[in-house]
């Protein structure tokens, strides 16, 4: 059997839980050495070292710790040929009484992160001329929810940098794609539960599987266009994983 990643080094950014973790561990299934980075640099080590890569602190929103991270991980791995950028945040709230804070810190981590990876791990990726982006974006950058104004402004800018890196570097031999996951099951979506944000008889009614997604099945998606057997001439795109969500346009209310 062929591994689709076999001795790659990924770098998966959020990735010691969540969608972050599925894409971790399916890429270590495929071959992968993953190299996790998370505000939480135990858990990353942690999860890293059980799936034979390595994890390390970084926060994606620092030009410097983006910065060391890339330097730590090609000292330790030699390159970076995949990257990830997965990490975010979910702070939702009304428009009107959104904090400059909730929205510095959404914009910082899930933008501004996506451009600082992209950007230096990028460089690296160019002097090679061989590399795989794949950025995570969501449903949310199309489809509108209430008092998800910062969530929403993010992700849909997350598609628009995936279109422009990849027609910039596509003939320097660098793909840069996006997947945009629908409701998957995550500690995310659990809190959004729990803080009475998210509905879930309700997105399920309105999702035509009539279900939550689960993280593997985002991860075999971002499996997908990462790798070089199966997505050789794919750049640009933006995979939406949703269950049908984006393709309905009214609200089923019985199944």
């Amino acid at each position: 059997m062929t591994l689709k990643l076999e001795s790659k080094v990924a770098v998966v950014t959020g990735g010691a839980t969540g969608i972050g973790e599925a894409i971790a561990r399916r890429f270590a299934a495929e071959g992968a050495t993953v190299v996790i980075w998370d505000l939480d640099g135990i858990g990353a080590a942690r999860l890293g070292e059980e799936l034979g890569g390595s994890g390390l602190a970084c926060d994606v929103a620092s030009r410097a710790s983006v910065t060391e991270a890339t330097a730590t991980t090609i000292r330790r791995h030699d390159r970076i040929e995949v990257l990830v950028n997965n990490a975010g945040v979910a702070i939702a709230g009304p428009s009107e009484t959104f904090s400059d804070d909730q929205w510095d810190t959404s914009i910082a981590i899930m933008q501004t992160g996506v451009f600082l990876c992209s950007q230096i791990v990028g460089r690296h990726m160019l002097e090679r001329r061989s590399g795989s982006i794949v950025n995570i974006s969501s449903i949310n950058a199309w489809a509108a929810f209430p008092m998800r104004l910062a969530y929403c402004a993010a992700k849909a800018a997350v598609v628009a940098m995936t279109e422009v890196l990849a027609i910039e570097w596509a003939d320097r031999g660098i793909r840069v794609n996006a997947v945009a996951p629908g409701v998957t099951r995550t500690a995310l979506v659990q809190k959004g539960i729990d803080e009475g944000v998210i509905d879930v008889e309700a997105y399920r009614a309105r999702t035509p599987m009539h279900r939550f997604g689960e993280p593997d099945e985002i991860a075999r998606a971002v499996l997908y266009l990462a790798n070089d057997l199966d997505g050789s001439f794919v750049t640009g795109t933006t995979l939406r994983v949703d269950g049908g969500w984006s393709a309905q346009g009214w609200i089923v209310r019985d199944r």
